[in-house]
């Protein structure tokens, strides 16, 4: 089950999903949140954050800490994360446009038009936004490394760019 977004998070915005795919938005946040989210952490760290967690954010300082945005100024780099909450509807928002079939144009998200064969992607990128995510999820464990002390269990995986489907 989703600990942190729910099928609203994507009824509006920039990752608003259509409308007739909406029902099953649930199952792709209840199986990928929790996917990227043990990747991001690692699955002890990842433990420890989700008993934080109330009403979908973490009470504790060492958690608001990654959880929320940021951004770092160190020895000639500046970090940037949008936040967790931003990172994983990337990513769930990647999942669920590649998978339902639709698209997004200057007009909003719809679906292929198959019946007369025009099913090119000529909206948003979905890669875009899986590497907007990716983005998102290597500021927060470089600040996890850099703040190694707040976060003994740390076990993150790395996380790769990706260039097309």
């Amino acid at each position: 089950m989703a600990n942190i977004l729910t099928p609203e998070d994507f009824a509006e915005g920039e990752y608003k999903v259509p409308q007739n795919c909406f029902d099953s938005v649930q199952t792709y946040l209840d199986k990928y949140e929790k996917q990227y989210l043990i990747k991001l952490l690692g699955a002890d760290l990842y433990d420890l954050f989700i008993a934080d967690l109330s009403a979908g954010v973490p009470v504790t300082q060492i958690y608001l800490d990654i959880f929320n945005e940021f951004r770092v100024d160190r020895t000639g780099c500046i970090r940037i994360s949008e936040g967790m909450k931003e990172m994983l509807m990337q990513f769930c928002y990647f999942h669920i446009i590649r998978d339902l079939g639709v698209k997004k144009g200057i007009g909003g998200v719809g679906k292929y038009v198959t019946e007369v064969s025009d099913s090119r992607y000529d909206g948003f990128n979905i890669i875009e936004a899986l590497n907007e995510g990716i983005d998102n999820a290597k500021a927060i464990q470089w600040y996890i490394c850099d703040n190694s002390t707040d976060y003994p269990t740390y076990n993150g995986q790395y996380f790769n760019y990706q260039s097309g489907i």
